[in-house]
């Protein structure tokens, strides 16, 4: 899945949360906001022929969690995610613009220790369906590849909690540590089409995980 080849290189979380904490039966709503611009030279890999490549992404998130016990929240995500390619190529199909409109639904489960003088540690771990609509236009606007794809993923990351206020932390976290994704993947072009599985596991430690922190703060309603 195209996303999980492209790793962000600026993520902007906005979360909302509460106190140091959280107490059972808190209810916390969240969300993450995420973008991500590159450019770089692509070559098709069957003609000899180099491009300027641009990739946009943007990540839109939101969570609602409630404190089963304390310092420990249960909750749901939704997410959407576009992603789009000017100069894409697909084996003899290029240069195209290309976009995979990602989705995911899940649940999340959320622990908080505390490190004393206002700090926290977090673990959290996920579990989500997601899918995504995939299409290519040729340079006349016409439609030349089209597809969709379903799977689903397991993910586990850690942070770092800053009480800044009585009801706010400041947050920094790894996403996508560790993450199991196993996907499948039905797309036409012409004059063919493919079906494909995958299953994957990696983490953003295979990186530099500096270019993979998300940063934000929440509130506890």
């Amino acid at each position: 899945m195209s996303r999980i080849l492209l790793t962000p290189l600026i993520i902007l979380s906005l979360s909302f949360s509460a106190r140091a904490q959280f107490n059972k039966g808190s209810i916390l709503l969240g969300g993450q906001l995420s973008y991500s611009y590159n450019t770089y030279n692509s070559t098709n890999p069957n003609i000899v022929q180099t491009s300027d490549q641009k990739t946009n992404m943007a990540t839109f998130n939101i969570s609602v969690g409630k404190a089963i016990k304390e310092n420990t929240v249960f909750g749901i995500i939704l997410t959407y995610s576009p992603y789009a390619v000017n100069n894409y190529y697909s084996a003899s199909l290029g240069p195209l613009k290309y976009s995979d409109n990602y989705y995911a639904f899940g649940i999340f489960y959320r622990k908080y220790k505390s490190l004393g003088k206002d700090f926290f540690i977090f673990g959290e771990g996920s579990a989500y369906y997601e899918g995504s609509t995939i299409s290519g236009k040729d340079s006349l606007g016409q439609k030349v590849l089209s597809g969709s794809t379903k799977g689903g993923v397991l993910i586990v990351y850690p942070g770092i909690s800053y009480k800044v206020s009585k009801k706010f932390f400041l947050e920094i976290s790894i996403p996508d540590l560790f993450f199991v994704q196993y996907s499948s993947s039905n797309v036409s072009s012409q004059p063919q089409s493919s079906k494909n599985e995958q299953f994957n596991i990696s983490s953003s430690l295979s990186s530099n995980p500096l270019t993979n922190l998300a940063i934000g703060f929440r509130l506890d309603l």
